[in-house]
């Protein structure tokens, strides 16, 4: 994720919801990650699944992750 791209992503409310892509690039992780980690890990936040294709994480939740998850080295964050 570039620094536009994060700036950005700071930029955004708490409230607002972000695709697979840039939840991946925010974590610092691949695609495949953050759905391992949406299946398997109970701390991460669920998606939120707007069409068969469409799926969508709240900002704020993710962002609550992370803080959660500083410090910690595991294969989510």
């Amino acid at each position: 994720m570039n620094e536009r791209t994060l700036l950005q992503f700071d930029a955004l409310p708490d409230s607002a919801l972000a695709d697979i892509n840039t939840i991946a690039a925010y974590l610092g992780r691949g695609v495949s990650t953050v759905w391992r980690c949406a299946k398997s890990d109970p701390l991460f936040p669920k998606p939120i699944r707007l069409s068969a294709r469409c799926t969508r994480w709240k900002v704020g939740e993710i962002r609550a992750y992370v803080a959660a998850k500083a410090g910690e080295s595991d294969g989510c964050h």
